[in-house]
Protein backbone atom coordinates (compact mmCIF):
# COMPACT_ATOMS: atom_id res chain seq x y z
CA UNK A 1 0.00 0.00 0.00
CA UNK A 2 2.66 2.63 1.13
CA UNK A 3 5.10 1.83 -2.08
CA UNK A 4 1.76 2.41 -4.29
CA UNK A 5 1.25 6.14 -2.99
CA UNK A 6 4.10 6.17 -2.94
CA UNK A 7 4.89 5.86 -6.64
CA UNK A 8 1.20 7.89 -7.43
CA UNK A 9 2.07 10.87 -5.78
CA UNK A 10 5.47 10.47 -7.80
CA UNK A 11 3.10 10.33 -11.29
CA UNK A 12 1.11 13.38 -10.11
CA UNK A 13 4.49 15.44 -9.02
CA UNK A 14 5.80 14.63 -12.96
CA UNK A 15 2.84 14.71 -14.76
CA UNK A 16 3.28 17.89 -15.87
CA UNK A 17 6.89 17.02 -17.67
CA UNK A 18 5.27 13.59 -18.93
CA UNK A 19 2.79 15.97 -21.32
CA UNK A 20 5.98 18.40 -22.19
CA UNK A 21 8.02 15.91 -23.42
CA UNK A 22 5.40 14.38 -25.44
CA UNK A 23 4.64 17.69 -26.68
CA UNK A 24 8.18 18.46 -27.60
CA UNK A 25 7.91 14.79 -29.41
CA UNK A 26 5.04 15.47 -31.46
CA UNK A 27 6.24 19.05 -32.66
CA UNK A 28 9.85 17.34 -33.91
CA UNK A 29 12.41 18.69 -30.91
CA UNK A 30 14.67 16.49 -28.75
CA UNK A 31 12.77 14.31 -26.99
CA UNK A 32 13.33 14.26 -23.14
CA UNK A 33 11.76 11.59 -21.70
CA UNK A 34 12.49 10.90 -18.43
CA UNK A 35 14.54 13.79 -17.44
CA UNK A 36 13.43 13.45 -14.27
CA UNK A 37 12.77 10.45 -13.11
CA UNK A 38 12.26 6.74 -14.49
CA UNK A 39 9.49 6.37 -16.91
CA UNK A 40 8.07 3.69 -14.97
CA UNK A 41 6.52 5.33 -12.29
CA UNK A 42 2.79 3.78 -10.17
CA UNK A 43 -0.38 2.52 -11.68
CA UNK A 44 0.08 5.06 -14.92
CA UNK A 45 2.63 1.95 -16.45
CA UNK A 46 2.44 -1.21 -17.65
CA UNK A 47 4.84 -4.26 -16.80
CA UNK A 48 6.68 -3.89 -20.02
CA UNK A 49 7.05 -0.24 -19.77
CA UNK A 50 11.19 0.49 -19.67
CA UNK A 51 12.82 2.07 -16.68
CA UNK A 52 15.06 5.32 -18.05
CA UNK A 53 17.52 7.31 -15.71
CA UNK A 54 19.80 9.66 -16.28
CA UNK A 55 23.19 10.07 -15.34
CA UNK A 56 26.93 11.43 -16.34
CA UNK A 57 29.59 8.94 -17.59
CA UNK A 58 32.76 8.47 -16.33
CA UNK A 59 36.42 6.65 -16.20
CA UNK A 60 35.60 3.32 -15.79
CA UNK A 61 39.27 2.33 -13.98
CA UNK A 62 41.43 5.16 -13.52
CA UNK A 63 44.91 4.34 -12.12
CA UNK A 64 46.47 6.94 -9.51
CA UNK A 65 49.98 8.07 -9.96
CA UNK A 66 51.79 7.35 -6.35
CA UNK A 67 55.19 8.67 -5.78
CA UNK A 68 57.74 6.15 -4.54
CA UNK A 69 60.20 8.88 -2.70
CA UNK A 70 59.54 12.35 -1.61
CA UNK A 71 60.77 15.82 -2.60
CA UNK A 72 60.16 18.77 -4.15
CA UNK A 73 58.20 19.50 -8.12
CA UNK A 74 60.82 20.86 -10.59
CA UNK A 75 58.95 20.33 -13.67
CA UNK A 76 55.61 19.16 -15.14
CA UNK A 77 56.07 17.23 -18.05
CA UNK A 78 52.25 16.80 -19.15
CA UNK A 79 49.00 18.82 -18.70
CA UNK A 80 45.75 17.63 -17.93
CA UNK A 81 43.77 16.09 -20.94
CA UNK A 82 47.36 15.06 -22.38
CA UNK A 83 47.80 11.65 -23.76
CA UNK A 84 50.35 9.42 -22.39
CA UNK A 85 52.14 6.08 -23.07
CA UNK A 86 52.94 3.40 -20.24
CA UNK A 87 56.58 4.34 -18.92
CA UNK A 88 56.52 7.88 -20.23
CA UNK A 89 57.32 10.57 -17.82
CA UNK A 90 54.93 12.84 -16.10
CA UNK A 91 57.29 15.31 -13.69
CA UNK A 92 60.05 15.37 -12.31
CA UNK A 93 61.32 15.86 -8.48
CA UNK A 94 64.87 17.41 -7.13
CA UNK A 95 66.91 14.55 -6.87
CA UNK A 96 69.92 16.68 -5.05
CA UNK A 97 69.81 14.52 -2.05
CA UNK A 98 69.46 11.06 -3.72
CA UNK A 99 72.28 11.78 -5.75
CA UNK A 100 74.40 12.96 -3.02
CA UNK A 101 73.10 9.61 -0.94
CA UNK A 102 74.61 7.81 -4.17
CA UNK A 103 77.76 9.63 -4.09
CA UNK A 104 78.29 9.14 -0.50
CA UNK A 105 77.07 5.61 -1.00
CA UNK A 106 80.14 5.72 -3.96
CA UNK A 107 82.61 6.89 -1.70
CA UNK A 108 81.99 4.75 1.16
CA UNK A 109 82.14 1.76 -1.07
CA UNK A 110 85.33 2.46 -2.38
CA UNK A 111 87.03 3.31 0.61
CA UNK A 112 86.10 -0.41 2.13
CA UNK A 113 87.24 -1.76 -1.49
CA UNK A 114 90.99 0.53 -0.69
CA UNK A 115 90.46 -1.02 2.79
CA UNK A 116 90.28 -4.62 1.68
CA UNK A 117 93.02 -4.20 -1.07
CA UNK A 118 95.23 -2.87 1.36
CA UNK A 119 94.36 -5.92 4.07
CA UNK A 120 95.31 -8.38 1.46
CA UNK A 121 98.63 -6.42 0.44
CA UNK A 122 99.34 -5.94 4.26
CA UNK A 123 100.10 -1.90 4.11
CA UNK A 124 99.96 -1.26 7.65
CA UNK A 125 99.91 2.51 6.78
CA UNK A 126 97.04 2.35 3.96
CA UNK A 127 94.85 0.22 6.45
CA UNK A 128 95.26 2.91 8.79
CA UNK A 129 94.32 5.63 6.92
CA UNK A 130 91.27 3.57 5.12
CA UNK A 131 90.48 3.16 9.52
CA UNK A 132 90.32 6.44 10.13
CA UNK A 133 88.20 7.85 6.97
CA UNK A 134 85.53 4.72 8.24
CA UNK A 135 85.56 6.46 11.40
CA UNK A 136 84.63 9.84 9.95
CA UNK A 137 81.84 8.83 7.64
CA UNK A 138 80.48 7.14 10.93
CA UNK A 139 80.55 10.10 13.04
CA UNK A 140 79.02 12.31 10.19
CA UNK A 141 76.26 9.85 9.84
CA UNK A 142 75.59 10.01 13.92
CA UNK A 143 76.08 13.67 13.68
CA UNK A 144 73.17 14.11 11.05
CA UNK A 145 70.59 11.81 12.80
CA UNK A 146 71.17 13.78 16.01
CA UNK A 147 70.22 16.77 14.09
CA UNK A 148 67.32 15.21 12.40
CA UNK A 149 64.90 17.01 9.71
CA UNK A 150 64.78 20.52 8.75
CA UNK A 151 61.59 22.87 9.85
CA UNK A 152 60.78 23.39 5.80
CA UNK A 153 60.51 19.17 5.41
CA UNK A 154 58.37 18.97 8.85
CA UNK A 155 56.20 21.82 7.16
CA UNK A 156 56.09 20.21 3.82
CA UNK A 157 55.24 16.88 4.63
CA UNK A 158 52.52 18.47 7.69
CA UNK A 159 51.02 20.61 4.58
CA UNK A 160 50.70 16.83 2.56
CA UNK A 161 48.96 14.57 5.47
CA UNK A 162 46.66 17.63 6.52
CA UNK A 163 45.87 17.81 2.51
CA UNK A 164 45.36 13.92 2.56
CA UNK A 165 43.40 13.67 5.63
CA UNK A 166 41.26 16.71 4.49
CA UNK A 167 40.40 14.67 1.46
CA UNK A 168 38.91 11.73 3.10
CA UNK A 169 37.09 13.66 4.93
CA UNK A 170 35.66 15.00 2.70
CA UNK A 171 34.58 11.85 0.50
CA UNK A 172 33.50 10.69 3.97
CA UNK A 173 31.26 13.04 5.16
CA UNK A 174 29.78 13.79 1.38
CA UNK A 175 28.22 17.26 0.96
CA UNK A 176 27.02 19.50 4.12
CA UNK A 177 23.57 20.32 5.17
CA UNK A 178 23.94 23.56 3.79
CA UNK A 179 25.35 22.28 0.06
CA UNK A 180 22.47 19.79 0.02
CA UNK A 181 19.52 23.10 0.97
CA UNK A 182 21.50 24.88 -1.40
CA UNK A 183 20.93 22.29 -4.16
CA UNK A 184 17.54 20.96 -3.27
CA UNK A 185 16.21 24.96 -3.59
CA UNK A 186 18.06 24.82 -6.78
CA UNK A 187 16.03 22.18 -7.70
CA UNK A 188 12.84 23.56 -6.76
CA UNK A 189 13.51 26.90 -8.80
CA UNK A 190 14.25 25.37 -11.88
CA UNK A 191 10.46 22.79 -11.27
CA UNK A 192 8.78 26.04 -10.91
CA UNK A 193 10.49 27.33 -14.12
CA UNK A 194 9.63 24.48 -16.33
CA UNK A 195 5.99 24.13 -14.96
CA UNK A 196 5.67 27.82 -16.21
CA UNK A 197 7.41 27.36 -19.14
CA UNK A 198 4.92 24.04 -19.73
CA UNK A 199 1.76 26.67 -18.99
CA UNK A 200 2.62 28.96 -21.32
CA UNK A 201 3.65 26.70 -23.92
CA UNK A 202 0.09 25.37 -23.77
CA UNK A 203 -1.69 28.24 -24.42
CA UNK A 204 -0.29 28.36 -27.56
CA UNK A 205 0.33 24.73 -28.43
CA UNK A 206 -2.71 24.75 -31.42
CA UNK A 207 -0.26 27.07 -33.54
CA UNK A 208 1.14 24.79 -36.70
CA UNK A 209 4.26 27.26 -36.05
CA UNK A 210 4.90 25.62 -32.31
CA UNK A 211 8.36 24.50 -32.16
CA UNK A 212 9.40 28.13 -33.74
CA UNK A 213 7.70 30.15 -31.13
CA UNK A 214 9.57 31.72 -28.07
CA UNK A 215 7.15 29.82 -26.04
CA UNK A 216 8.65 26.41 -27.37
CA UNK A 217 12.24 27.42 -26.94
CA UNK A 218 11.69 28.81 -23.24
CA UNK A 219 10.56 25.07 -22.73
CA UNK A 220 13.35 23.56 -24.05
CA UNK A 221 15.62 26.04 -22.01
CA UNK A 222 13.30 25.41 -18.72
CA UNK A 223 13.80 21.84 -19.16
CA UNK A 224 17.68 21.67 -20.04
CA UNK A 225 17.74 24.05 -16.89
CA UNK A 226 16.10 21.27 -14.94
CA UNK A 227 17.92 18.33 -16.08
CA UNK A 228 21.48 19.95 -15.91
CA UNK A 229 20.11 21.05 -11.98
CA UNK A 230 18.91 17.28 -11.14
CA UNK A 231 21.90 15.62 -12.36
CA UNK A 232 23.72 17.89 -10.20
CA UNK A 233 21.14 17.11 -7.05
CA UNK A 234 22.30 13.10 -7.73
CA UNK A 235 25.44 13.71 -7.76
CA UNK A 236 26.08 15.23 -4.84
CA UNK A 237 23.45 13.13 -3.11
CA UNK A 238 25.54 9.61 -4.25
CA UNK A 239 27.15 7.42 -1.93
CA UNK A 240 31.12 8.06 -2.12
CA UNK A 241 32.35 4.82 -4.07
CA UNK A 242 34.20 2.50 -1.56
CA UNK A 243 37.20 2.17 -4.07
CA UNK A 244 37.38 6.26 -3.50
CA UNK A 245 37.20 5.74 0.29
CA UNK A 246 39.96 3.34 0.13
CA UNK A 247 42.36 5.12 -2.36
CA UNK A 248 41.36 8.29 -0.07
CA UNK A 249 42.03 6.51 3.38
CA UNK A 250 45.50 4.99 1.63
CA UNK A 251 46.75 8.29 0.69
CA UNK A 252 45.86 9.66 4.45
CA UNK A 253 47.31 7.27 5.95
CA UNK A 254 50.36 6.54 3.84
CA UNK A 255 51.21 10.74 4.33
CA UNK A 256 50.46 10.63 8.01
CA UNK A 257 52.97 7.86 8.34
CA UNK A 258 55.44 9.92 6.60
CA UNK A 259 54.64 12.81 9.10
CA UNK A 260 54.94 10.63 12.32
CA UNK A 261 58.39 8.99 11.29
CA UNK A 262 59.58 12.83 10.54
CA UNK A 263 58.47 14.32 13.44
CA UNK A 264 59.63 11.21 15.37
CA UNK A 265 63.10 11.75 14.27
CA UNK A 266 65.72 9.78 15.08
CA UNK A 267 65.09 7.19 17.82
CA UNK A 268 67.36 6.04 20.67
CA UNK A 269 67.93 3.16 19.08
CA UNK A 270 68.72 4.57 15.36
CA UNK A 271 71.00 7.01 17.09
CA UNK A 272 72.12 4.28 20.16
CA UNK A 273 73.10 2.13 16.81
CA UNK A 274 75.23 4.84 14.91
CA UNK A 275 76.91 5.86 18.02
CA UNK A 276 77.72 2.02 17.81
CA UNK A 277 78.73 1.91 14.05
CA UNK A 278 81.34 5.07 15.80
CA UNK A 279 82.63 2.87 18.09
CA UNK A 280 82.96 0.05 15.52
CA UNK A 281 84.82 2.07 13.13
CA UNK A 282 87.01 3.47 15.94
CA UNK A 283 87.72 -0.47 17.34
CA UNK A 284 88.71 -0.64 13.63
CA UNK A 285 91.03 2.06 13.95
CA UNK A 286 92.31 0.55 16.82
CA UNK A 287 93.17 -2.80 15.93
CA UNK A 288 94.55 -1.77 13.06
CA UNK A 289 96.98 0.67 15.17
CA UNK A 290 97.98 -2.68 17.27
CA UNK A 291 98.48 -4.89 14.71
CA UNK A 292 96.86 -6.21 11.09
CA UNK A 293 95.60 -9.94 11.74
CA UNK A 294 93.87 -12.59 9.46
CA UNK A 295 90.75 -11.31 10.96
CA UNK A 296 90.73 -7.96 9.90
CA UNK A 297 90.70 -9.24 6.09
CA UNK A 298 86.99 -10.72 6.53
CA UNK A 299 86.48 -7.65 8.71
CA UNK A 300 87.44 -5.70 4.85
CA UNK A 301 85.69 -8.23 3.11
CA UNK A 302 82.42 -7.45 4.82
CA UNK A 303 82.80 -3.71 5.44
CA UNK A 304 82.83 -3.97 1.24
CA UNK A 305 79.83 -5.66 1.18
CA UNK A 306 77.89 -3.64 3.52
CA UNK A 307 79.05 -0.64 1.30
CA UNK A 308 77.91 -2.45 -1.94
CA UNK A 309 74.64 -3.00 -0.08
CA UNK A 310 74.22 0.88 0.62
CA UNK A 311 74.81 2.03 -2.19
CA UNK A 312 72.12 -0.38 -4.28
CA UNK A 313 69.86 1.01 -1.83
CA UNK A 314 70.76 4.77 -2.50
CA UNK A 315 70.22 4.12 -6.68
CA UNK A 316 66.99 2.01 -5.89
CA UNK A 317 65.59 5.55 -4.74
CA UNK A 318 66.81 8.01 -7.12
CA UNK A 319 65.19 5.06 -9.74
CA UNK A 320 62.18 5.61 -7.79
CA UNK A 321 62.30 9.62 -8.48
CA UNK A 322 61.18 8.90 -12.02
CA UNK A 323 57.37 9.52 -12.04
CA UNK A 324 55.83 7.51 -15.25
CA UNK A 325 52.54 6.91 -16.44
CA UNK A 326 51.58 3.78 -14.78
CA UNK A 327 49.42 2.73 -17.99
CA UNK A 328 48.72 4.45 -21.32
CA UNK A 329 45.71 6.91 -21.45
CA UNK A 330 44.86 10.34 -20.79
CA UNK A 331 45.62 12.57 -17.52
CA UNK A 332 42.58 13.12 -16.30
CA UNK A 333 44.22 15.15 -13.00
CA UNK A 334 47.52 16.08 -12.38
CA UNK A 335 47.13 18.02 -8.75
CA UNK A 336 50.42 18.96 -8.29
CA UNK A 337 52.45 22.75 -8.88
CA UNK A 338 56.50 23.56 -9.78
CA UNK A 339 58.09 24.35 -6.38
CA UNK A 340 55.79 21.79 -4.09
CA UNK A 341 56.98 19.37 -2.05
CA UNK A 342 55.26 16.35 -1.86
CA UNK A 343 55.65 13.51 0.17
CA UNK A 344 56.35 9.72 -0.61
CA UNK A 345 52.91 7.73 -1.10
CA UNK A 346 51.28 10.99 -2.43
CA UNK A 347 48.62 10.73 -5.20
CA UNK A 348 50.47 13.13 -7.97
CA UNK A 349 47.83 12.46 -10.85
CA UNK A 350 45.40 9.97 -12.29
CA UNK A 351 45.12 8.44 -15.63
CA UNK A 352 42.58 6.51 -17.82
CA UNK A 353 41.37 5.54 -20.95
CA UNK A 354 38.73 7.83 -22.16
CA UNK A 355 37.48 5.20 -24.18
CA UNK A 356 36.32 2.72 -21.32
CA UNK A 357 33.63 4.03 -19.58
CA UNK A 358 30.98 3.46 -17.02
CA UNK A 359 28.05 4.81 -15.56
CA UNK A 360 26.47 4.87 -12.18
CA UNK A 361 22.57 5.16 -11.94
CA UNK A 362 20.40 5.45 -8.47
CA UNK A 363 17.68 2.91 -9.43
CA UNK A 364 14.48 3.20 -6.58
CA UNK A 365 13.90 0.10 -4.82
CA UNK A 366 10.52 -0.51 -6.20
CA UNK A 367 12.52 -0.95 -9.53
CA UNK A 368 15.71 -2.88 -8.40
CA UNK A 369 14.50 -5.94 -8.89
CA UNK A 370 13.55 -5.74 -12.64
CA UNK A 371 17.63 -5.17 -12.96
CA UNK A 372 19.81 -7.63 -13.22
CA UNK A 373 23.60 -8.35 -13.61
CA UNK A 374 24.10 -9.25 -17.30
CA UNK A 375 21.28 -7.46 -18.54
CA UNK A 376 21.77 -5.41 -22.11
CA UNK A 377 20.69 -1.80 -21.63
CA UNK A 378 20.69 1.32 -24.19
CA UNK A 379 22.67 4.08 -23.59
CA UNK A 380 21.57 7.36 -25.01
CA UNK A 381 23.53 10.98 -25.39
CA UNK A 382 21.31 13.42 -23.91
CA UNK A 383 19.62 15.83 -26.55
CA UNK A 384 20.67 13.56 -29.57
CA UNK A 385 19.66 9.96 -31.10
CA UNK A 386 23.28 8.56 -30.87
CA UNK A 387 22.89 5.18 -28.38
CA UNK A 388 24.90 2.45 -27.71
CA UNK A 389 23.90 -0.65 -26.32
CA UNK A 390 25.63 -1.48 -22.59
CA UNK A 391 25.91 -3.92 -20.03
CA UNK A 392 24.50 -3.86 -16.35
CA UNK A 393 28.19 -5.00 -14.44
CA UNK A 394 26.84 -4.34 -10.22
CA UNK A 395 24.23 -3.77 -8.27
CA UNK A 396 25.27 -2.47 -5.22
CA UNK A 397 23.73 -4.28 -2.49
CA UNK A 398 23.38 -1.38 -0.42
CA UNK A 399 20.99 1.13 -0.45
CA UNK A 400 20.73 4.91 0.51
CA UNK A 401 17.63 5.66 1.97
CA UNK A 402 15.38 9.21 0.86
CA UNK A 403 12.61 10.43 1.27
CA UNK A 404 9.82 7.51 1.70
CA UNK A 405 11.83 4.89 -0.29
CA UNK A 406 15.92 4.09 -1.04
CA UNK A 407 18.06 4.30 -4.06
CA UNK A 408 20.45 1.50 -4.84
CA UNK A 409 23.34 2.47 -7.45
CA UNK A 410 23.62 0.52 -10.63
CA UNK A 411 26.96 0.87 -12.38
CA UNK A 412 27.30 -0.14 -16.62
CA UNK A 413 29.70 -0.37 -18.58
CA UNK A 414 29.86 0.77 -22.20
CA UNK A 415 31.76 -1.32 -24.54
CA UNK A 416 34.95 -0.87 -25.42
CA UNK A 417 34.31 -0.43 -29.42
CA UNK A 418 31.21 0.96 -30.60
CA UNK A 419 30.91 4.20 -28.38
CA UNK A 420 32.29 6.79 -30.39
CA UNK A 421 30.98 9.86 -29.48
CA UNK A 422 30.67 9.22 -25.97
CA UNK A 423 33.22 11.22 -23.44
CA UNK A 424 33.43 11.07 -19.63
CA UNK A 425 31.10 13.74 -17.88
CA UNK A 426 28.82 13.22 -20.93
CA UNK A 427 25.04 13.52 -19.64
CA UNK A 428 23.48 10.07 -21.26
CA UNK A 429 20.35 8.24 -20.37
CA UNK A 430 19.62 5.04 -19.86
CA UNK A 431 16.91 2.25 -20.49
CA UNK A 432 16.34 -0.74 -18.68
CA UNK A 433 14.21 -3.40 -20.83
CA UNK A 434 11.30 -3.86 -18.55
CA UNK A 435 10.49 -7.57 -17.89
CA UNK A 436 7.52 -9.50 -17.55
CA UNK A 437 5.66 -9.75 -14.10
Amino acid sequence: MLRTISRIVVVLSLAALVVAGFALYRNGLPQLAGASLPAQTGAQSSAEEPLAFFGALQVAEPRQVVLGVGGQVTALLVEESDRVSAGQELLRLDTTDLETAIERAEISLELAQIALAQVGGGSRESQLATAKANVDVAKTALQKLKEGPTEEEIAATQNSANAAWARYNEIKAGPTQARLDQLRAGLDKAQIALAEAQREYDKIAWRPDIGETAESAALQRATIDFTAVKAAFDEATAPAQQSDLLSALTAAQRAQIALDELLKGATDADIALAAAKVLSAEAVLQRLEELAGASDLRAAELGVRQAEIALEGAKADRAKSKVVAPIAGTVLSLPVEVGQMVGSGFSAGEIGDVAALKLVVQVPQDDIEQIAVGDVVTVTRYATETTVQATVTRISPVGTPGAGTATFPVTILLPAAGAEGFSPGMLVSVAFAAKKE
